[in-house]
């Protein structure tokens, strides 16, 4: 509702379809005299008159499941954003933390600042044991995490012919499983059944996770170098790449860096110069994007920098897309489904994998 809002007709447009099946209402575009009501006392006052209009009683400040299920009767109703505007104030007290971090986050980068409820629950987000609401929190803070050291040049021998890797997301302390380390079960899972030179060494490639366009680019540079360390070939096979762990396999192919088979993962689908994207098409052999629909943290993504990053346009990008089916409740809202094992198993994912890198270079 906050993309419908405040995103733009771009980002408008790419949530379109997942919040009709969602059965999410439709808001119209904010005008400008609707800052008005971004100071925290006009935000409260604005949620009162909204509750005595549609719930018939005054607001104490609290929240409530009954008042939050009458501001959005209001709101498919109205369709206004003053009345979203009342919501996420509202919701942002929720006691459900996903509820609370996804309204505060969207508060706080529609007004431009964080009032101190927002801060709290935002706060109480990011420290969620729910990896989910970790992973929204921080995609709609930008606050940066901790990520891994930079690893250490390896002793071993070089490997003889091409490798592949795993790359992580930004947020790989908060919604990664160590998925893209040696000896995990979907890295085994990977190596067992698709890619047998998937790098299993305690030198594996990993970069600091932080979320900023600089990290990204830093760690497409230490990916070059790593694969120079390790393999004897100056090419990557396969990558498989989470969240803006794939921006990062993007960036590297944007600066000359050549992979034959690139398998994005829940990657946000940044905006980059027509002659970037050109010399991405010229250096990977073929690209998978596997994601959910709405994904929360993507969304949260795009609504932080108000541009559609949930879709990749195959023009740019020319892929084979597998989008989770709409009937399957584990398929929405994830930023982790294609990271987990079990959906790997019973989706048969390796064998799409196999299917598309047979394919490469004979289209």
């Amino acid at each position: 509702m906050s993309a419908y809002a405040f995103g733009g007709d771009d980002l408008a447009r790419g949530v379109q379809d997942d919040a009709d099946a969602l059965g999410v209402p439709h808001v119209q575009g904010a005008t400008p005299e609707l800052e008005g009501w971004f100071d925290p006392d006009a935000l409260d006052d604005l949620t009162d008159r909204a509750l005595q209009h549609h719930w018939g009683r005054s607001w104490d400040g609290t929240y409530d499941a009954e008042g939050a299920a009458a501001l959005w009767e209001e709101l498919d109703t109205t369709h206004l954003p003053t009345t979203l505007l009342a919501l996420l104030n509202y919701a942002q007290r929720s006691d459900e933390e996903l509820e609370a971090v996804a309204a505060a986050g969207s508060l706080a980068i529609i007004t431009g600042q964080e009032a101190a409820q927002s801060s709290e629950s935002l706060r109480r987000g990011f420290d969620s044991r729910d990896p989910l609401t970790q992973g929204v929190a921080a995609a709609l803070t930008g606050w940066t995490t901790t990520g891994e050291a930079a690893p250490a040049q390896p002793s071993r021998p070089r490997i003889v012919g091409p490798t592949s890797t795993p790359i992580h997301g930004t947020w790989g302390l908060v919604t990664d499983t160590g998925w893209h380390k040696p000896g995990s079960s979907l890295h085994d899972h990977l190596r067992e059944t698709v890619t047998g030179n998937l790098y299993d060494d305690d030198t594996y490639y990993f970069w600091s996770g932080e979320y900023s366009d600089q990290a990204r680019a830093d760690g497409a540079r230490d990916l070059a170098i790593w694969r120079d360390v390790v393999s004897d070939t100056a090419w990557l096979d396969t990558v498989y790449a989470h969240s803006h762990g794939g921006n990062v396999a993007l960036n590297a192919l944007a600066a000359g860096q050549q992979i034959k088979m690139l398998v994005l993962l829940h990657t946000p689908a940044i905006s980059r110069s027509a002659e970037e994207w050109a010399t991405i098409r010229a250096n990977v052999g073929g690209v998978i994007a596997m994601r959910t629909r709405m994904d929360l943290v993507v969304l949260g993504d795009s609504l932080k920098h108000f541009e559609n990053r949930l879709k990749f346009n195959p023009r740019n990008l020319p892929h084979f897309p597998v989008v989770g089916h709409w009937k399957h409740g584990d398929a929405w809202l994830s930023h982790a489904h294609y990271i987990t094992t079990d959906n790997w198993v019973s989706e048969d994912l390796a064998d799409i994998v196999r299917t598309r890198y047979a394919l490469i270079g004979r289209g």
